[in-house]
């Protein structure tokens, strides 16, 4: 029955068979030539015939089993076309062809069961599941808010990353992408958003389904096999998958493989992470450093991409792109985000600013004013702290533990993951619960869960046995943070940072097979905590530069790199609408000195732009190129110029003698009469800024008043000028010697002040006249300014430390304020020891005797005051004096003229210290001008002089007053005497 069938096949369908067959014969001719066919002993056997001989052979001895391989042929052909997915079923060994001992090596199965349209038909059918599965991993889902910065790409800039840019490089076998930026410039965000393009057929015709691998590999275990087992969670697949089913979909590019933190990672998963080596598998491959990774990525091509760090002109921008981006546009006004960019680049110390930095602080900005309260932070280890806080402040009041105690324990674990590398590591949790263990309770892991699960500051992926910060900056300044705490409560905690730098830090870059570069995240961030926290007696002088330099960084360059960076800041800012911006940057530029001279064509723009600058603006500017010393012929033209702003010009002029230019013109201004007074009273002041050989005359103009009106005439009294450190002078005049009339007569107005104020002189006279013989002082021309109590702090202390810069009211030439009557005294003290001459406070007498300068009137400059002559309230008149302008401040020293020794401010401006204790009556005063500091109110010391902010009787030659000398109100201020004469 057998035969029959046989025959009956044979002939009647001989065709068809004989079709099979040659399918089968070119079938198996193709497998002979490949080298893949192994005959049987017997065939092997025979005489070699021809080529043509053979095939013949073959056709009549095994019509039949070619047959059925043409079938094969062809029905696999149909499969593959139609039910790609069937051919996975295929076993994965050698195949015995039917009625044959022919069989088809492993080798040949693969390629038949791995055709790149049976591995698209797998993707298809799993992708969706996969992308779910990808996006609700924790550290894809806390970035799904992308916002696109410019990027670099192979050393091109593009504005805008787009899928279509990364092609080339998808195109490539391997296709290999390395990011590389510092920690928080957004590398795993983009890795995620590029993992994204590569799921939706963006980045090939194909898809790509991304596998995460963010943490080191388990000890023991391929990268191969770790693979297959995140593309089976990733997939839903209850079975593991077939090995070779998953090297095939990883070398023909159907899954992107993202190592994320290679830099981080321990020396043996990077070794394993190495597209170098001959059995690895992935050839789609996107990996995160800090680092450039040359070592093991740099004999393949590849394509680099670096995320740019936000510029300050794109920051406002920024913010309104990430409020859009979380559906809050409207929630902050315009001048929020131009304080907001201003306050962040000030708090980064104008570093780079990452996108992390920026949605951090945009984030304490939207709780802020949403109403959660708390302080925006001004450094970035206080923004790691906020970013905690205000994560914690989300839970409700029942279930919510103190900000402290949260703070601490994110500090403990973050460094329970970086203690071992420094580098942001994942731990065992059993060691992060035993980071948050104490001796006085057991709620180390409610703690630890509460971290976890209600704060998210960690994440602990299935099976939950391994945990890490989500942020890696953050767990940086966190473990900094700890560190600098913990060596900061050593008893000697100058001898543990040296132990830090010569033996812990070496000993664990040893141990961990790295270099200080690979840490460098965390070594800035130690220093970052460190100025942070520079006046903590724990942090001793230098941790900070040393740390720098630990990193390969010279601290000056890096000061001064950071100084171009805020300069080219400030640059921008003189172009800000908000008028405030502007003259903000104007003076802090003047804090760079030379460095900052690139400003001038834009300072002098702002000068001389008289059309869209208000004159407040212009002024500032001019004040600006003065301190900098630079665009001298543009001020000299403005101040020449008769049409511009009288106030402008003025300062035109102070900026001239701020840089020693012009004197000629500034003279010849002093001397015209016709001139208007406010540019006079500039000329002088800006004469008087220039400098010039001490014990010289120098011109001033001295001011009285005729009819109510000034009565301006130039003089020139001798100036002694004292140097000082910082490149500073001291101006005093000599005061001659001689007899005065001390007090005020019974009729001038203000004498009944007292009982009123100071109820213990109810029946006394506080300025009864008596006559005081006075030897020749030196005493200083004006109050003493912020530029020369800054260069007086910086010589070593006698008896107290004293604040750099106290002032309320700030500027070089304003005088100092907010200073008690000791440091004033302190001031004195630190300049006898620097000159070797006697300085100390003037006595009440020789203040008075000063201030008349022969002159018997309540002013020296007569009857009455104004605002023009003198910087009080004037929305007060004293006698027949008119109302003013009342300024509200301090104004530069020598603003209003002198009086006829040569003296400035000696009525207004600030209140100014003396010796004398506080007596109410003038009974059994000294005669010889001394201070008073026998019997007395001990409790209180004498001010004399008035302020800004005093009523016009109060800046009489013969007002008294009496402060506390411990206070420290911005009203008071004080100049210095040397004595005797011949000294200087």
């Amino acid at each position: 029955m057998a035969g029959i069938r046989v025959q009956f096949s044979t002939y009647l369908y001989k065709p068809v068979i004989r079709s099979m067959a040659l399918a089968g014969l070119g079938l198996a001719l193709s497998l002979a030539i490949a080298g893949g066919v192994r005959p049987s002993a017997s065939l092997a056997q025979t005489q070699a015939p021809t080529l043509v001989e053979r095939a013949d052979q073959l056709l009549e001895k095994h019509q039949l089993a070619l047959g059925v391989a043409g079938a094969a042929v062809v029905g696999y052909l149909g499969v593959l076309g139609l039910r790609p997915r069937w051919l996975l079923k295929l076993p994965s060994k050698d195949i015995t062809l039917p009625w044959t001992q022919w069989t088809l090596p492993l080798t040949l199965v693969k390629p038949l069961k791995y055709p790149n349209r049976v591995l698209d038909a797998w993707v298809e059918d799993h992708w969706q599941v996969a992308r779910d599965q990808f996006l609700a991993l924790d550290t894809v889902d806390n970035r799904t808010l992308h916002i696109s910065l410019p990027v670099d790409l192979d050393g091109i800039t593009r504005e805008a990353l787009r899928p279509e840019d990364l092609a080339p490089t998808f195109a490539k076998q391997p296709a290999l992408l390395l990011i590389t930026a510092e920690g928080g410039a957004g590398k795993t965000s983009w890795a995620c958003q590029i993992a994204q393009w590569g799921l939706d057929k963006k980045l090939t015709q194909h898809r790509l389904i991304p596998l995460l691998i963010e943490k080191d590999l388990e000890e023991g275990v391929s990268l191969l096999e770790t693979l297959r087992g995140r593309l089976g969670t990733l997939t839903g697949q209850s079975d593991p998958l077939p090995l070779d089913l998953v090297e095939k979909l990883l070398r023909r590019q159907r899954l992107l493989v993202i190592v994320d933190h290679l830099s981080e990672m321990e020396a043996t998963t990077r070794k394993a992470l190495n597209p170098d080596l001959p059995d690895f598998a992935p050839k789609a491959l996107i990996i995160t450093s800090r680092l450039e990774e040359k070592d093991r990525l740099g004999s393949l091509p590849k394509s680099i991409l670096r995320p740019l760090q936000i510029e300050s002109t794109q920051l406002s921008l920024f913010m309104v792109a990430y409020l859009k981006a979380k559906n809050l546009v409207g929630l902050l006004e315009d001048d929020d985000y131009f304080l907001g960019s201003d306050r962040l680049r000030r708090m980064t110390a104008d570093k780079p600013i990452t996108p992390l930095l920026a949605c951090l602080y945009i984030d304490q900005m939207i709780n802020e004013r949403k109403g959660a309260g708390g302080i925006l932070p001004d450094s970035l280890p206080r923004l790691m702290l906020s970013y905690l806080t205000q994560l914690n402040r989300a839970i409700e009041p029942a279930n919510k533990r103190e900000d402290r105690e949260v703070q601490r324990d994110a500090r403990a674990v973050a460094w329970a993951c970086l203690q071992n590398t420094y580098r942001p590591n994942w731990i065992n949790t059993e060691a992060a619960i035993a980071a948050l263990a104490r001796a006085e309770d057991n709620t180390a892991e409610a703690r630890f869960r509460y971290l976890k699960d209600r704060l998210s500051f960690l994440q602990s992926p299935d099976p939950g046995d391994r945990t890490r910060v989500i942020l890696d900056p953050l767990a940086e300044y966190l473990a900094a943070a700890y560190l600098v705490e913990q060596i900061s409560q050593q008893p000697d905690p100058e001898a543990a940072w040296e132990e830090f730098f010569s033996q812990t830090l070496p000993a664990k870059l040893t141990k961990t097979d790295s270099d200080a570069i690979q840490v460098k995240g965390f070594i800035l961030a130690l220093r970052d905590c460190c100025l942070d926290q520079s006046q903590d007696d724990g942090i001793p002088a230098g941790v900070a530069d040393r740390l720098a330099r630990t990193v390969d960084l010279d601290p000056e360059e890096l000061r001064r790199i950071e100084d171009q960076r805020r300069i080219k800041r400030l640059i921008a800012d003189l172009a800000e609408p908000n008028l405030k911006d502007r003259l903000r940057a104007a003076q802090e530029l003047t804090t760079y000195g030379a460095a900052a001279r690139v400003a001038e064509p834009n300072l002098v723009g702002m000068l001389e732009n008289r059309k869209q600058q208000p004159p407040q603006a212009r002024q500032a500017a001019a004040a600006a190129l003065g301190k900098l010393k630079i665009g001298n012929t543009a001020l000299l033209t403005l101040l020449q110029d008769s049409q511009e702003d009288l106030e402008v010009r003025g300062s035109a002029a102070l900026a001239l003698g701020e840089m020693g230019a012009a004197q000629d013109t500034l003279l010849t201004l002093l001397n015209h009469e016709p001139q208007p007074l406010a540019l006079r009273q500039a000329a002088s002041q800006a004469l008087g800024l220039s400098g010039g050989p001490s014990s010289q005359p120098q011109p001033m103009l001295e001011l009285g008043l005729r009819e109510g009106q000034p009565l301006p005439r130039v003089i020139s009294p001798l100036v002694w000028r004292e140097a000082l450190p910082l490149e500073q002078t001291l101006a005093l005049v000599q005061i001659p010697a001689g007899e005065f009339v001390m007090g005020s007569g019974e009729g001038e107005e203000g004498r009944d002040y007292y009982p009123y104020n100071f109820p213990e002189t109810q029946g006394l006279d506080v300025e009864q006249q008596h006559r005081v013989s006075l030897s020749a002082f030196y005493l200083g021309q004006h109050p003493v300014t912020q530029a020369q109590w800054r260069a007086v702090a910086s010589l070593p202390p006698i008896k107290y430390e004293l604040n750099p810069d106290p002032a309320q009211f700030k500027g070089e030439h304003r005088p100092v304020e907010m200073v008690t009557w000791y440091e004033a005294v302190e001031f004195c003290d630190r300049l006898s020891q620097h000159t070797g001459k006697p300085y100390r406070l003037p006595s009440e007498a020789e203040w008075e005797y000063a201030c008349r300068a022969g002159t018997s009137t309540p002013f020296y400059f007569g009857d009455t005051i104004t605002p023009d002559l003198a910087n009080y309230n004037g929305n007060y008149s004293y006698g027949s004096g008119p109302k003013g302008t009342y300024r509200e401040q301090t104004t530069p020293v020598g603003s209003f003229g002198v009086n006829p020794w040569g003296l400035a401010d000696m009525h207004g401006n600030v209140l100014e210290w003396c010796e004398d204790h506080w007596h109410p009556s003038y009974d059994s005063a000294p005669r010889d001008g001394s201070a008073w500091v026998t019997g007395g109110d001990d409790r209180f010391r004498l001010v004399r002089g008035g302020s800004g902010f005093s009523l016009p009787v109060g800046c009489r030659s013969a007002f008294r007053n009496r402060l506390d000398p411990n206070a420290r109100f911005n009203v008071i201020g004080f100049r210095v005497v040397c004595a005797p004469p011949g000294l200087l």
